[in-house]
């Protein structure tokens, strides 16, 4: 015991493991790496991640607590009591909480053509609400966008005429609704809140129109509902509007040309997205000649006011031109592309545009291009990290077949593009097997372009449309566009035009919703 008490060499052992500067430098370092010490307080501020604060260890999958579905939308019995007038198309859709409301151009009803469904348990069921009210004298005519302020109410924008001062006038409009607990819905009549520069009685003559809901600049803590569209009536200028918000909407900034136009500034599309500040970014299509494709005479435009909309005084390009997304004009005397002669879509270049939590702002549209003699039409995006200054481009689906209806949603993953492209299980390119399906990709400025995933279940063939074999209806017509949108935490919440069933025979376009969670290794 003496021995093992005394022996100097235990002893030395003992002080020197207690002393040992190396160790003690580890154990020190250990504590106090910054690097580490970063990555903790990376890991617990980076605001990406607080964006989705109920997920565990930042798995996709507790982000979206929601099994993926999919489900038609509108009431296919409603197609079969008013044959032949069953096509459904070009889609919107904005939820609160876990109420959703989808708009859609609806054939069934003569003279209206704004329907609408709704769902109260985030897309598992859906009511066929037909149209939208009309105004004594008014009709309503369809292209629907719908949008969302933080109190639960929605808006159902949409072109049509309007009865004022006692004439007709070709408008654009916004009906405002609720969606109630028990399951029911208050839609209200429309209020006028776009007219055109040189007023006449036609449905269209104010087309292409775009709202959103976003922070007001002039008005702090106070939301306001911003439209945008085309004017046919002034040489295809863009026109603007602001109001607040609410069910009765209030005059902010009544309709103003935001973008001339001219005979070599054909402009469309119009597309209008709100950042957190207020600052207001427009975008749009300019075309020197919309009859010419296989030149690049087509680009992508923004215009941007920082003053609450009362000055638009920055227009710039997002895009260097491009050709049509079309292979022909001849058969429908526009832009189209087709299976055959009969079975055409005619075609845009419409852009769609988000803003992710870090600022960085998302552009998406489908272009063509002519490689070697051989048409191609590809979706692009373009992204800005300085508030719309500067522009890079990327070629996110980059493959033969063609696409279109491109829309995009960014959130902190960055940004989610959906869009229909043709089934081509044999690489020959082009309509493929003639039919379509819709489809996803991600792009992020980390990882670059994701892999592709199909979104619906099923493909879908074109049906006639040349010449259209419903009353009224517009030659060569498959839609003009349909819409992603994002839903609670990282849910994506998708629209779109779907052809998969059939009626007495006929291709029976419908309109279908799908809830999708996308996963971290895609």
């Amino acid at each position: 015991k003496k021995h093992k008490k005394d022996d100097s060499n235990c002893q030395k052992r003992k002080k020197h493991k207690k002393d040992d500067s190396n160790c003690q430098k580890r154990k020190k370092h250990k504590k106090n790496d910054s690097s580490c010490q970063k990555r903790k307080k990376h890991k617990k501020d980076d605001s990406s991640c607080q964006k989705h604060k109920k997920h565990k260890k930042h798995d996709y999958d507790d982000c979206c607590p929601h099994k993926e579905i999919e489900r038609q939308v509108n009431n296919s019995a409603d197609d079969v009591a008013n044959f032949p007038r069953i096509t459904q198309s070009e889609t919107s859709l904005a939820y609160f909480k876990n109420r959703i409301l989808y708009g859609y151009n609806d054939r069934n009803i003569a003279n209206n053509r704004s329907g609408f469904s709704f769902s109260s348990d985030l897309g598992k069921s859906w009511t066929d609400g037909g149209a939208i009210p009309s105004n004594p004298g008014g009709t309503n005519g369809g292209d629907p966008v719908i949008a969302v302020d933080k109190n639960g109410i929605f808006y159902y924008g949409q072109l049509g005429t309007e009865v004022i001062a006692g004439n007709v006038e070709g408008v654009i409009s916004v009906a405002t609704a609720i969606i109630n607990p028990n399951n029911t819905i208050t839609i209200n009549l429309p209020q006028v809140v776009g007219r055109g520069q040189n007023p006449t009685p036609v449905s269209g003559d104010q087309d292409k129109e775009w709202i959103a809901v976003g922070p007001d600049r002039g008005s702090p803590g106070d939301e306001a509902l911003y439209v945008a569209w085309r004017d046919l009536t002034n040489n295809n200028g863009i026109r603007f509007s602001k109001y607040r918000t609410g069910l009765n909407l209030t005059q902010l900034i009544p309709s103003k040309t935001i973008v001339t136009g001219g005979p070599t500034n054909n402009n469309s599309g119009a597309f209008i997205v709100v950042d957190s500040v207020g600052d207001i970014y427009v975008f749009y299509e300019r075309r020197e000649d919309s009859r010419v494709i296989n030149t690049p005479n087509r680009s992508i435009r923004m215009t941007k006011s920082t003053d609450g909309g009362n000055t638009f005084p920055i227009d710039v390009p997002v895009s260097p031109p491009f050709a049509a997304a079309a292979t022909d004009t001849t058969i429908c005397g526009r832009p189209s592309i087709g299976v055959d002669n009969s079975r055409r879509i005619r075609m845009n270049e419409f852009p769609q545009a988000s803003i992710g939590p870090d600022g960085t702002i998302y552009v998406v549209w489908n272009a063509g291009t002519i490689v070697g003699g051989t048409p191609f039409i590809n979706v692009y995006l373009a992204y800005s990290q300085d508030q719309g200054k500067s522009w890079n481009q990327v070629n996110i689906t980059n493959n033969s077949p063609f696409h279109f209806f491109p829309s995009v949603a960014a959130n902190c993953e960055g940004a989610h593009i959906q869009y229909n492209r043709f089934n081509d299980p044999n690489g020959v390119g082009g309509v493929g097997d003639g039919t379509f399906g819709i489809f996803m990709r991600t792009f992020s400025l980390s990882n670059g372009v994701s892999k592709e995933l199909m979104v619906s279940n099923q493909f879908s063939p074109v049906p006639i449309t040349h010449p259209n074999p419903e009353p009224v209806g517009a030659d060569c017509y498959m839609g003009d566009y349909n819409q992603l949108i994002l839903g609670p935490g990282n849910c994506l919440l998708h629209s779109w035009g779907d052809n998969r069933n059939l009626l007495n025979g006929r291709i029976n376009p419908n309109v279908f919703f799908k809830l999708t969670s996308p996963k971290k290794k895609n």
